[in-house]
């Protein structure tokens, strides 16, 4: 536990969470404010402190509010994330196997690429898609410049429009109130894309090829990522109602 975190703070997150409704009551000299005050507490990591995210509405339109990601997760702050689905050009399904040293999900299975997406180093604000292709390369190796030889499609595709997930923890210390817009993306590896795949980052131990129906059944376990949660159904939906299904 932080050296200086007691009950009377995990309280007061709390109410906070409540009182500032994901963002939509902040203003940039409140959030500044927020950071002064908690940042002793909480003591984040060096990762926590040092990729910043914006402030989103609910469809994932940044506001000009920007802080470290930690914030975002004390105190349940909306903010952008993408998960991509990937799958074999014989129809199965591609899954990662999250790292034992994670702290969120520690070996749970998850969609294929999972992130968030920070603001640019400039403090500009970065697109979902070219979050996605962030992720992509942190997480399975593969890069924006390999589009065209690893990907079927030689893109990322849209699946939907963004949507609003949350996830709390409050017997976490300090508590964790994750409130995302994510926004998945689709595609189809290639042979030469499936042997190009690598894990950089060590945020992912492995990957899991499974059908479609064995995809649908694994969302009936306990022990899988939130990403995957609310995102596999909805891409597994879109795969059938595209009439993409291999049969």
């Amino acid at each position: 536990m932080p050296a200086e975190f007691d009950p009377d703070d995990r309280s007061r997150i709390v109410k906070l969470y409540h009182a500032l409704k994901q963002g939509d009551n902040l203003t940039q000299r409140a959030m500044d404010s927020l950071v002064s005050e908690w940042e002793a507490r909480v003591q984040p990591n060096t990762k926590e402190r040092s990729e910043n995210f914006a402030v989103v509405s609910p469809n994932g339109t940044t506001t000009g509010i920007v802080a470290p990601r930690w914030v975002f997760h004390l105190f349940g702050l909306r903010h952008r994330a993408t998960e991509i689905a990937l799958r074999t050009e014989t129809g199965l399904i591609v899954l990662q196997r999250r790292s034992p040293t994670v702290q969120d999900w520690p070996n749970a299975p998850d969609m294929a690429v999972a992130g968030h997406i920070p603001q640019n180093p400039d403090g500009s604000d970065m697109t979902f898609l070219e979050g996605a292709w962030k992720e992509m390369e942190e997480e399975i190796g593969l890069s924006f410049e390999e589009a065209k030889t690893s990907l079927v499609e030689e893109e990322l595709t849209p699946v939907g429009l963004p949507y609003l997930s949350l996830d709390v923890v409050i017997e976490r210390t300090p508590p964790f109130f994750n409130t995302e817009v994510r926004q998945i993306f689709a595609a189809t590896l290639t042979a030469q894309g499936l042997s190009r795949l690598r894990f950089p980052d060590n945020e992912v131990s492995g990957l899991l090829l499974v059908s479609w129906e064995t995809a649908w059944s694994l969302l009936g376990s306990a022990d899988i990522a939130s990403g995957m949660r609310y995102s596999l159904p909805r891409y597994l939906d879109w795969l059938a109602q595209t009439g993409q299904l291999l049969e």
